[in-house]
């Protein structure tokens, strides 16, 4: 391909930023070949990945079927691709153009965190370092044979090549399997024979002279010597050998050029199969929409004010406060709303995870109606510290200050208003109407009227109030009053008492009819108010819980919800139900009762108002967390809990009802230790994004490293398959929290008392130093093998399955550690693929192929076999047959260049022994 026509550069902007995150890498002890970025279209970017990250390698048709795919997927906005690193020296990485600038910061910090694995981890070692160069190398090579001999011809046989591309030695490149060839080796594709150039003839003798010329020992021993020679060299290798290619490429009797194509394809299957073989050390994200709540220890916020203030908090994970230490956005995704049986709502990116009942994690993407989703119920993390009022009453403009303002003496705005000619007629004009608008907004009762005191900070009787008003309150611009309308007395005592002890009025206080009403006037209270949020005029359907409350202590919250259903709440036979106009309110007040421990259900009633409905249990954890106000409403919730001898169990859950698919800005935060954090009511699992090296936040190094060699927004564990990315990336969170805690060794091991393990730390702090450990010397089975532990399994609810003939389905096989782990590292060996070696290249002595399957418990797919060999027989040009285990039976597969058959072999008579199914 050719990215010639357009500068590919980085545009300077991000030239800025490529050298400040380079920088941060280096400092934080990354070691890394030096990085070319490169900025490419979106199309260009997709074909580029079909080729495996090579623009200039050799053309194949099935890169151009990959190619499709991921041209169609990012056109249909199912994929995208957000960059590509190529393991070289310097790496080459590319961005695509139309990202945001947000999104390439953070793919090049990712990028540096692929380099460093490249060039330090030990599967890498081998690794051609000049890979690009000698990628266009075997594509010249290709194009001149294409010329050569036809493409038709070239590119038939390289199907073939490509199709047995992974019957390769993958360990040989760290174990010498054999001495290196020598020229006087016996070769079937040369027909050379050095055993019998060696035979010594006989000598020409008289008869009379034969024994003494040519004694019989003599020749028998020469004989002898020759058929344990030719014995040798019937069979060959001396050993199986698993590099199929290799022997092909060594022994086959092919044209030069097809030896030379097997070569290329044999070379770069090298190149590339260290990248699948470290592949779970990978990564990925998972974010929130904005308007989303987080339980924090500075109170209920909203995940967007968590992100763009970049707030240090401590949030809950469920169950305790957990530090947060990064922060990202990511704009226009793809998103899931879900809606609850409950009412409970959340709205986040495909990959974006939430907890099952059990502990599992189900991404947004197959969430489905009738899933249960795992409640945080009494989180109880609340702010510490009340929220200060830090407003200041707008002072009125004075007539000398308007002068001032303007740059004139104060008599010459007088001057100006006669309409007298005046010098700064324009800066006089604009402060003189400024001037006269706030005259005229300001009565003169309140003009003379002494000035109100405001709070300090937002306390529980502030709380009170203000849970007062926005339940039956009002504030008037029309009639410029403040007021409450109640039909119980007690309830308009304590607003009044409040309103005199806040701001030093005294307001009025009258029976209306059937209602008591309390008012007062203070244009200064109402723009604090205001400025705190409250809205004025009618304005049920829109009104929320303050920002101020839901900063503030538990004691504040508490007060303020107390008013609130003094005023809108109703208990009795039923429960407890707040009645409110506003979906906005009824959704925030059941966060609110969540984190205290209350369950309720939210849903609109026929009276075109939003119920909260409590009941049971719950009910009681209202009365002794918040209780009512007013003496009759707490002793109807009294008699209805006090009436119950017991409650039905409430289970800590609850049903999805409800799926959309939707796009959003999305948010996300990550949580030190548990990387989870509780939004919405429900427990939802934080990314482990690499945004804190752009960010200038200290970022551990393994917390890069473990997004080593990955394709970011692939992962998301699902429940019909276990992710190994994110398996990698749980368990080297796993490995460094262990080593940084001691939880390992040999008194770790033999420790049986189970409350010392949970609460075991040494505090050593190594889990740095392991972590660089293992991104330098273990691959994907050797990592899962040494540190997956059983403590690590049953955290994550891990478990092996099988396909069930009775039931037509898959089944829980094992909880078992060593079942699981024995599963796990199964389908990690040799990438699940078939273990084939070379058994004979002179089976039967007739110079025919014999190949053998080591079997591990798995057929092999005969069809799929079937098209294998007759590959290999192409290039072989005599019958290729594979021994391997078929329907519990050894059997040989063959083909002789013309039909198929299958022989069972090791049966139980001669008959069954020489048994030959024909291939259809």
């Amino acid at each position: 391909m050719n990215l010639g026509f357009y500068n590919t550069n980085l545009p300077p902007h991000l030239r800025v930023l490529k050298d400040e995150i380079e920088g941060y890498a280096r400092g934080y002890g990354l070691d890394f070949f030096e990085t070319i970025f490169e900025v490419v279209d979106a199309d260009d970017l997709n074909e580029i990945a079909a080729y495996g990250g090579f623009p200039t390698r050799y053309p194949h048709w099935s890169f151009g079927m990959q190619y499709e795919e991921l041209k169609k997927g990012y056109e249909y906005g199912l994929s995208k691709i957000y960059e590509m690193v190529i393991n070289n020296d310097p790496c080459y990485a590319y961005l695509m153009r139309c990202n945001h600038t947000v999104d390439q910061k953070l793919v090049m910090a990712h990028v540096y965190g692929h380099c460093d694995f490249f060039k330090n981890n030990a599967y890498f070692g081998h690794t051609t370092r000049k890979m690009m160069d000698e990628i266009a190398n075997h594509a010249a090579r290709i194009r001149h044979y294409v010329s050569r001999f036809g493409e038709d011809e070239v590119e038939a046989f390289m199907d073939k090549c490509m199709s047995i591309d992974d019957l390769i030695d993958i360990h040989s490149v760290a174990i010498k399997r054999r001495d290196d060839p020598s020229k006087y080796d016996f070769s079937p594709a040369t027909g050379e024979d050095p055993a019998a150039e060696a035979a010594a003839p006989r000598f020409k003798a008289k008869p009379y002279m034969a024994d003494y010329i040519n004694p019989p020992s003599a020749i028998k021993a020469e004989d002898d010597e020759r058929a344990r020679a030719a014995q040798r060299v019937a069979k060959f290798p001396d050993r199986p050998e698993k590099d199929v290619l290799l022997f092909l490429i060594e022994h086959a009797p092919m044209k030069n050029w097809q030896r030379d194509v097997l070569s290329i394809v044999r070379d770069e299957a090298y190149y590339f199969y260290p990248q699948a073989q470290t592949k779970i050390m990978n990564e990925g994200w998972a974010c929130t929409v904005a308007g989303s709540r987080v339980a924090t220890d500075r109170g209920l916020l909203k995940i967007e004010d968590v992100v763009n203030e970049r707030a240090a908090v401590r949030v809950s994970d469920g169950t305790e406060a957990q530090p947060v230490y990064d922060w990202a956005r990511f704009e226009d995704r793809e998103t899931v709303r879900i809606c609850t049986r409950r009412g409970l709502e959340l709205e986040g990116s495909l990959t974006h995870r939430l907890m099952l009942p059990g502990g599992a994690w189900k991404p947004l993407s197959d969430v489905t109606t009738g899933d249960r989703l795992k409640l945080a119920r009494g989180s109880d993390l609340w702010a510490a510290e009340p929220v200060r009022i830090n407003w200041v009453p707008e002072s009125r403009l004075t007539l000398g200050a308007a002068a001032a303002e303007a740059g004139v003496s104060i008599w010459t705005v007088p001057r100006y208003r006669d309409g007298k000619a005046v010098r700064k007629r324009a800066a006089i004009a604009a402060v003189v109407d400024r001037y006269e608008q706030q005259f005229g907004a300001v009565s003169y009762m309140q003009n003379g009227r002494a000035a109100v005191r405001t709070p300090e900070v937002v306390d529980e009787r502030f709380g009170a109030f203000l849970g007062y008003l926005i339940g039956d309150g009002h504030i008037s611009d029309v009639k410029r009053v403040i007021g409450l309308t109640t039909g119980d007395e007690p309830q308009a005592d304590h607003f009044a008492a409040l309103t005199e002890d806040l701001f030093g009025t005294v307001p009025r206080k009258k029976w209306d009819k059937t209602k008591w009403r309390v008012l007062f006037s203070s244009r200064t209270v109402q723009d604090l108010l205001v400025s705190l949020g409250l809205k004025t005029g009618f304005a049920a359907r829109v009104k929320d819980v303050p920002e101020c409350v839901l900063r503030s202590p538990k004691p504040v919250v508490a007060a303020f919800l107390r008013a609130l259903y003094d005023c809108d709440g109703y208990a009795g036979p039923a429960g407890v139900i707040l009645s409110t106009s506003s979906e906005a309110m009824s959704k925030t007040v059941q966060l609110l009762l969540l984190n205290f421990g209350v369950l309720s259900t939210r849903r609109p009633h026929k009276d075109e108002c939003w119920h909260v409905h409590t009941q049971g249990r719950s009910a009681q954890v209202f009365r002794e967390q918040i209780g009512f106000g007013l003496e009759r409403k707490q002793t109807r919730l009294a008699e209805y809990i006090e009436n119950r001898k017991w409650f039905k169990a409430e289970g800590d859950e609850d049903e999805v009802i409800s799926v959309e698919r939707r796009r959003a800005d999305v948010f996300d935060i990550s949580v030190e230790t548990t990387h989870r954090y509780v939004a919405q009511g429900l427990i939802n699992h934080n990314s482990f994004w690499h945004s804190t090296i752009m960010t200038q936040k200290v970022l551990d190094p393994s917390e890069v490293i473990d997004y080593a060699d990955h394709h970011s927004g692939t992962m998301a564990t699902s429940s019909r398959r276990l992710n190994p990315y994110k398996l990698g990336i749980e368990l080297l969170r796993d490995v460094e929290r262990r080593w940084n805690m001691g939880q390992f060794g040999t008194e770790w091991e033999n420790c049986e008392d189970m409350d010392k393990k949970r609460t075991w730390n040494r505090d050593l702090g190594l889990g740095r130093q392991k972590i660089f450990e293992v991104r330098k010397i273990h691959n994907d089975i050797t990592f899962i093998d040494t540190f997956l532990t059983p403590e690590f399994c049953k955290e994550y609810n891990l478990f092996s399955f099988n396909y069930q003939d009775q039931t037509k389905n898959y089944v829980i096989e094992s909880r078992e550690f060593q079942k699981v782990k024995q599963r796990l590292l199964f389908s990690l060996t040799n990438f699940g693929k078939p273990w084939i070696y070379v058994l004979d290249g002179n089976h039967r002595n007739r110079g025919e192929l014999l190949l053998r399957h080591e079997h591990q418990g798995v057929d092999l797919k005969v069809d799929e076999a079937r098209d294998v060999l007759a590959n290999i027989q192409f290039m072989w040009s005599r019958p290729v047959h594979l021994e391997t285990i078929s329907d519990g039976q050894p059997s040989v597969l063959s083909f002789d260049g013309t039909e198929h058959t299958q022989q069972v072999i090791g049966g139980s008579d001669d008959a069954a022994r020489k048994a030959a199914s024909k291939a259809k």
